[in-house]
C-alpha cells in the first residue's frame, strides 16, 4: 500500500519529526518507510539506526516489515539485509541492557549480570527487603513503625530514581503545591454551574419571614456562599452549607412553587459542597500531622538509603538486575562523557514508537542518546493507558514541543484504515467534548458501513434499586449473547481487511473488551449457552484460579502434612473428589473415638487420623499422598505435580468439566509457574514459601492465553491494545472503579507523604498527602477516558456498549459524549428468569463416519522402553494398561525392593561404598534396606564369577528400532563384546529378561549377553542360539503390538501381584477347592 500524503511527510522529513498517529492510521507502515528513508537518503547502515518499540512482539513485526521493504526496493543490497538482523530494533529495556553490558563499569553493574523477569524481581527484592529491614538501627523504628516502614520502602523501591529525588525535597515545596491546588479547587467550586445557578435561584426566591426553610436554610446558604466568594471563613461556611436541612418549610409560605425549587437547589448545592469537603483541597490547613511527617522524613530517607545499598549489594553478589536496575544503570552509564561519545559515534538515527507510554527515566535515557542524532518519535497522547507502569503522557507532549521548538516537524496522521466513516464520525463526536485539547478528529479510509446495523448501539439494564449487581450482569450478558447470536445467524456482512471485501461475520470477528477480567467469565457462559464459541484470552490472576489453588494446596500439604486446611482442600479437589458426606462421616467417627482426652496434636492433625481410617473412599487418597510424601525429598515440585496428576487423573477430570480448555491452560500455567519458582532451590518447601510471598505481595500472575481460533475473544482493554475486530463490545460500563488510598505517595518535584495514624488509630492525612492523592486521582480519571478511547477505536464496523445500570462508572463519563453524538440509549428490561446462571447446551451428536474401519487401527505407539517387550510377553493386557492407557494401576508405587535395586545400581555405577552417602539418594528409605543395597553392590566385586566383568562402560543409553517401534534403554555395563545387566530379584528367572538382554546385545552389536544375579551370586549367560531365537520372538511380539493385539494372559503367577488385577475383567479366577481356600484365607487372614 502506498503512503498517504500525511505518512509521506512523516516518513520523508529531512530533520527530526514528531508524529501524532491516531488509532489505525498505519504508523508501523510509516515507521518502516522512515527506516528505509534513512537507509536510502541518509545512507545509514542498519547498525547506525536504533528503533525502540513498546513490546518484543512489536519489535519483531517492525523488523519483519523493514526486511520486506529492503528486499523489495533494494534487492541488490544483501549487505543491508545481513546487517538488519543485527540492528538494534528492540524495547527500551533491551536497549538499556545493551548499554549496561557494553559499559558495566560506567553503569556500576556486574559484567556478567542476568536479568530477572518481573516475577523473579518481585520475589528477590521482597526477600532482600525483609533481610535489609532487620539490619536497620532500632532508633529508626522508634520514629517509623516497622509495618509502615516496610510498606513505604516497598513502594519507593519500585522507582528508585524518582524516590531519591522526592526524598530530597524540602517542606517548602508543600506550601507551594497546597496553595496552588487550594486556589484552583476554590476557583472551580465558585465557577461550577451548580454554584452559580444556586446563587441566582436563592436570590430570586424567598419565603415568608416565619418559614423555617427561609430562616434555617435559604438565608444561611446565601450568607455562607457570600463568605466563600469573599474567601472568608471558607471551612466554616462550607460546613454550614453541607449541613443545611431541606425537610422543613411550608408550601403556603412560598409563591410560584418556590418551596420545591429552593429545596432542589439546596440539595444540588449541598452535594457539590460535600464533594469539595471530601476532596479536602478547599479546606487545606497545615496541622500537627504535617509536623509529624516532617519529623519522620529524615529517618525514612536514612532507611531508604541503607536498604537500597543492602539490596544493591545482594544483587551484585548474585549478579542479577531487574528492569528498574537496567534503567538506572543505563542512565548512570550515559552520564559518563566517554560513553555518550561512544554512542554518538555509533548511532546516528533513532525511531521511537509508542512514545506516549514512556516514563521519565526512559525519557532521560533517550535524551542523552539522541542529542546529536536524527530523531523520529511516534505516539498518541489519547492512547496513553499505562500510568500504572509509571508512563507519563506529559513526557510525549514535552518531546513534541522540544522537536518543534528546535526546528523539527510535527506531523499528524488522521486517516484511519480501520474504521468506516459513519463509525469514525460517531467516535469523533463522542470524544471531542471528553478529551478536550488531546483530541484530534480521525478521517475514515472506508466510506460505507458494510451492514444495516447502527454503527454504535448502547444498552443499559433497567431494574429496581433492590436488584443486586450480579443479577443485572446476567441479564446484560444474556442480552449480549442474544444480540451477537442474531448477527451470526443473519450472516451480517463485515469488512475483511485482508481481502478488502465484504463477507459474512464469524465468531472470530467479535471481541468483548472489559476494563477488568472479573465479568468476562459471565459473558462467556452466556455466549456458550446459545452455542457461540468463546476464548477467554487470559485472566486477572493465575493464583486465584481453582486449578492453581488445587495445585498449591497439594504442595502446601506435601511441605507440611500437619496443614489440615491444605489436606481437606486436596481431598475435595478433582485429585480425589472426596465428597463432603465422606469427610463428615470421617470427622464424626474421629469425634466418637476422641472420647478420652488426647494431646492437642492428635486433635488437630487430620493426616495422622486419616492414615488409620477404615473408610473405603479414603484408602486411595492415603495411598497416593503417602507415595508423594515419600517422593517429596527426591523429586522437584513440578515432578510431584506430574506424579499426582498421573496417579489421580486430575487433568482427565478437569477436561470433562465446563470450561475445560481454560481449566487445562490454568493447570499448565500453574505447573510452569512452579517450575519457574524452582530455580535456585528445587525442594517443595522453597516453592511453597515463594508462592506465599507472591500472594502476600499481591502480585498478579497472568493466566496463559487461549488461542481464539474462530471464537469470540474475551479480554481486557489493555490486552487488546494494538488489535482490532469487526464488532467490539464494551460491557459493564456502569461498574465503578475501585479506589484504594495508598500508604505512601511520592513525587520527585514535591516530596514524599505518608498516611499516618493518631493515638486512637484514626487515619490522619498530611497536606502533602492530600495534594498528591488528588493529583493521582486526576491522572487516573484522565486515563480512564483514554482507556475508553482505546477500547472504542478497536472496532472496524460496529460498536456495542452495555451497562448493568442507567448511570455510574464509565457510562457517566461517556454520557456527555454520547449526547453530543446523538446516540440514544436503549433499555434492557430486567427479567428474573434471565438472572439465573445459563444452562450449557448439550454437545452435538457425532456425525456418522464416512467409512467403516474393518481392521484394527493398531496401537499408535512408536517408542517404548526395552522392558516393555518382557511385559507384553508376560501379559499383553497388562502392557496395554500401562503403555497404551497410561494407567498407574491400583496400589502402584515405588516398592522397597525396587528402591533397593535402584540404590544398588547407583552404588555400582558411582563407586559408592559408604552407607551415609548412598542413603542421601533416597532419604526416606530406612537404613536397613540401604545397607542391603550396599551389600548387594559389593557382591559384584567379591564373587569370583563376576571378576571378568569389572571393566567396561557403565550406564550406556541405547536405542533399537524393530519394525516401526523404537526401544530405548540403558545398558548397565558394556564390554568389548558383551553386555551385562544387574538384577537384585528374589528369584532367578532369566527367561523373563531375555528380550531386554537381546535388545541390549542387538543395539550394541555384541554377541554375548549376561545377567548378574547379585542376591544369588549367580551369572547367567545367554548363548548365541538363545539370542537368535529371542530375536525372532521379539519381531513377532512387535508385530502383535503394532496390530493392537492385547488379550489377557491370566494365570496365578501373572495375576498374583499385578497392579491391574482389581480392574481387569480377565484376571485369574481360582475355582473349586483353590477358590474356597483363597476365600478362607482372605476372610480370616490365616488358613483354617
Amino acid at each position: 500500500m502506498s503512503l498517504t500524503p500525511q505518512q509521506q511527510r512523516a516518513a520523508y522529513a529531512n530533520g527530526n519529526v514528531a508524529v501524532i498517529a491516531g488509532a489505525g492510521t498505519g504508523k508501523t507502515h510509516m515507521l518502516a518507510e522512515r527506516y528505509l528513508y534513512h537507509l536510502q537518503k541518509s545512507e545509514f547502515s542498519p547498525l547506525e539506526i536504533v528503533a525502540v518499540t513498546f513490546t518484543d512482539k512489536a519489535a519483531a513485526e517492525l523488523r519483519s516489515r523493514i526486511r520486506l521493504l529492503v528486499s523489495q526496493k533494494l534487492p541488490e543490497r544483501s549487505d543491508l539485509l545481513a546487517e538488519l538482523e543485527a540492528a538494534q530494533i528492540s524495547t527500551i529495556h533491551a536497549l538499556a541492557m545493551r548499554i549496561c553490558r557494553e559499559h558495566p563499569q560506567a553503569a556500576d553493574v556486574p559484567p556478567d549480570f542476568t536479568v530477572l523477569d518481573e516475577l523473579e524481581g518481585v520475589l528477590w527484592v521482597n526477600q532482600w527487603l525483609d533481610e535489609a529491614l532487620d539490619t536497620l538501627p532500632v532508633e529508626l523504628y522508634e520514629k517509623v513503625p516497622y509495618s509502615l516502614m516496610s510498606q513505604t520502602l516497598q513502594v519507593l523501591l519500585q522507582d528508585p530514581i524518582a524516590a531519591e529525588k522526592a526524598l530530597a525535597q524540602g517542606a517548602e515545596k508543600w506550601q507551594e503545591l497546597a496553595q496552588e491546588l487550594q486556589q484552583k479547587a476554590l476557583r472551580e467550586l465558585l465557577q461550577h454551574p451548580t454554584w452559580q445557578q444556586a446563587r441566582t435561584t436563592l436570590q430570586n426566591y424567598a419565603g415568608q419571614a416565619s418559614d423555617r426553610l427561609e430562616v434555617e436554610t435559604r438565608q444561611p446558604a446565601l450568607q455562607a456562599m457570600e463568605a466563600v466568594d469573599l474567601k472568608e471563613n471558607i471551612t466554616e461556611s462550607l460546613t454550614v452549607i453541607a449541613g443545611l436541612k431541606i425537610n422543613i418549610g411550608s408550601k403556603k409560605n412560598w409563591t410560584d412553587g418556590g418551596l420545591e425549587i429552593v429545596k432542589e437547589t439546596i440539595k444540588g448545592l449541598r452535594n457539590l459542597v460535600e464533594k469539595a469537603l471530601k476532596d479536602g483541597l478547599v479546606t487545606l490547613e497545615f496541622s500537627v500531622v504535617d509536623e509529624q511527617l516532617k519529623a519522620i522524613l529524615p529517618a525514612l530517607q536514612q532507611a531508604f538509603s541503607s536498604v537500597q545499598k543492602y539490596i544493591n549489594q545482594e544483587k551484585r553478589r548474585s549478579r542479577v538486575l531487574d528492569f528498574a536496575d537496567l534503567e538506572v544503570g543505563a542512565l548512570r552509564a550515559l552520564q559518563d562523557e566517554q560513553v555518550q561519545f561512544y554512542y554518538a559515534q555509533r548511532w546516528r538515527a533513532f525511531l521511537v514508537d509508542e512514545f506516549q507510554d514512556t516514563n521519565p527515566v526512559q525519557s532521560e535515557i533517550l535524551q542523552r542518546l539522541t542529542q546529536n542524532t536524527l530523531l523520529t518519535i511516534v505516539g498518541d497522547a489519547k492512547q496513553s493507558i499505562y500510568g500504572f507502569r509509571r508512563a507519563d503522557v506529559e513526557v510525549f507532549r514535552s518531546w513534541c514541543d522540544r522537536i518543534t521548538n528546535s526546528g523539527g516537524n510535527e506531523e499528524v496522521l488522521t486517516t484511519s484504515f480501520r474504521t468506516h466513516k459513519l463509525l469514525i464520525d460517531h467516535i469523533n463526536s463522542i470524544f471531542t467534548p471528553l478529551l478536550g485539547d488531546l483530541h484530534q478528529d480521525l478521517d475514515a479510509y472506508r466510506a460505507d458501513c458494510p451492514n444495516s446495523y447502527p454503527p454504535v448501539q448502547v444498552y443499559t439494564v433497567e431494574a429496581e434499586s433492590d436488584i443486586n449487581k450480579p443479577q443485572c450482569l446476567r441479564v446484560e450478558a444474556f442480552h449480549l449473547a442474544k444480540l451477537l447470536k442474531q448477527m451470526l445467524n443473519d450472516q451480517t456482512l463485515v469488512y475483511d481487511k485482508k481481502t478488502q471485501t465484504l463477507r459474512p461475520i464469524q465468531p472470530g470477528d467479535i471481541a468483548i473488551l472489559s476494563r477488568t477480567w472479573e465479568p468476562l467469565a459471565v459473558y462467556g457462559e452466556a455466549l456458550e449457552s446459545v452455542g457461540v464459541p468463546v476464548a477467554l484470552a487470559g485472566g486477572d490472576n493465575l493464583l486465584a484460579t481453582r486449578e492453581a489453588k488445587d495445585g498449591w494446596a497439594l504442595l502446601r500439604f506435601l511441605a507440611d502434612p500437619s496443614d489440615d486446611l491444605a489436606l481437606v482442600a486436596v481431598l475435595r479437589s478433582p485429585f480425589f473428589a472426596v465428597s463432603d458426606r465422606v469427610l463428615f462421616t470421617f470427622i464424626q467417627s474421629q469425634e466418637e473415638n476422641d472420647t478420652t482426652e488426647q494431646d492437642e496434636q492428635s486433635k488437630t492433625n487430620w493426616w495422622q487420623k486419616l492414615k488409620s481410617s477404615d473408610i473405603p473412599e479414603l484408602q486411595r487418597p492415603v495411598q497416593v499422598l503417602s507415595q508423594l510424601l515419600c517422593d517429596r525429598n527426591l523429586e522437584p515440585p513440578t515432578r510431584l505435580l506430574q506424579i499426582a496428576n498421573h496417579l489421580t487423573g486430575y487433568t482427565a477430570v478437569i477436561t470433562n468439566l465446563p470450561g475445560a480448555a481454560r481449566r487445562e491452560a490454568d493447570w499448565r500455567g500453574f505447573v510452569e509457574l512452579v517450575q519457574q519458582l524452582e530455580h535456585g532451590s528445587s525442594d517443595v518447601f522453597a516453592a511453597v514459601r515463594r508462592l506465599k510471598r507472591l500472594a502476600a505481595a499481591q502480585i498478579e500472575i497472568p493466566r496463559l492465553p487461549l488461542s481464539a481460533n474462530d471464537a469470540v475473544a474475551l479480554m481486557t482493554i489493555h490486552a487488546a491494545k494494538g488489535l482490532e475486530w469487526s464488532v467490539v463490545v464494551i460491557p459493564d460500563l456502569a461498574r465503578s472503579q475501585p479506589y484504594t488510598s495508598e500508604t505512601v505517595y511520592f513525587d520527585p518535584a514535591y516530596g514524599v507523604a505518608l498516611k499516618l495514624e493518631d493515638e486512637q488509630g484514626e487515619t490522619q492525612k498530611p497536606v502533602l498527602y492530600t495534594c498528591l492523592e488528588h493529583l493521582r486521582k486526576q491522572r487516573e480519571e484522565a486515563e480512564t477516558l483514554r482507556v475508553l478511547y482505546v477500547a472504542l477505536t478497536r472496532a472496524r464496523d460496529q460498536l456495542i456498549l452495555t451497562a448493568t445500570d442507567e448511570s455510574g462508572g464509565s457510562l457517566s463519563g461517556l454520557a456527555t459524549g454520547l449526547a453530543a453524538a446523538g446516540i440514544s440509549i436503549n433499555t434492557i428490561p430486567f427479567n428474573p428468569e434471565l438472572a439465573q446462571p445459563p444452562v450449557p447446551p448439550e454437545p452435538p451428536l457425532p456425525s456418522e463416519p464416512h467409512s467403516l474401519l474393518i481392521n484394527s487401527v493398531g496401537s499408535g505407539l512408536f517408542e517404548l522402553p526395552v522392558t516393555a517387550l518382557s511385559e507384553y510377553a508376560q501379559c499383553p493386557k497388562k502392557f496395554a494398561y500401562r503403555f497404551i492407557q497410561g494407567h498407574p494401576g491400583i496400589g502402584s508405587g515405588v516398592g522397597t525392593a525396587r528402591r533397593v535395586g535402584t540404590l544398588a545400581h547407583l552404588a555400582l555405577e558411582r563407586g559408592i561404598r559408604d552407607i551415609e552417602t548412598l542413603a542421601g539418594f533416597d532419604v526416606s528409605l530406612p537404613k536397613e534396606p540401604v545397607s542391603e543395597a550396599l551389600q548387594l553392590a559389593q557382591r559384584f566385586e567379591e564373587v569370583a564369577d563376576f571378576a571378568q566383568f569389572q571393566q567396561g562402560q557403565w550406564e550406556l543409553p541405547v536405542n533399537l528400532k524393530v519394525g516401526s517401534l523404537t526401544f530405548n534403554g540403558i545398558v548397565d555395563l558394556l564390554g568389548d563384546d558383551w553386555v551385562l545387566d544387574f538384577k537384585t530379584d528374589q528369584e532367578i528367572a532369566p527367561e523373563r529378561h531375555r528380550f531386554q538382554l537381546w535388545a541390549y546385545a542387538q543395539a550394541t552389536g555384541c554377541t554375548n549377553a549376561h545377567i548378574a544375579y547379585l542376591r544369588h551370586d549367580y551369572l547367567h549367560t545367554f548363548s548365541t542360539e538363545e539370542l537368535q531365537t529371542t530375536g525372532q520372538e521379539a519381531k513377532i511380539l512387535v508385530q502383535n503390538i503394532l496390530d493392537g493385539h492385547f488379550l489377557a494372559n491370566p494365570s496365578h503367577t501373572n495375576c498374583g501381584f499385578c497392579v491391574y488385577q482389581e480392574i481387569c475383567d480377565e484376571r485369574y479366577q481360582p475355582t473349586g477347592e483353590a477358590a474356597e481356600k483363597k476365600h478362607q484365607i482372605g476372610a480370616t487372614g490365616y488358613k483354617k
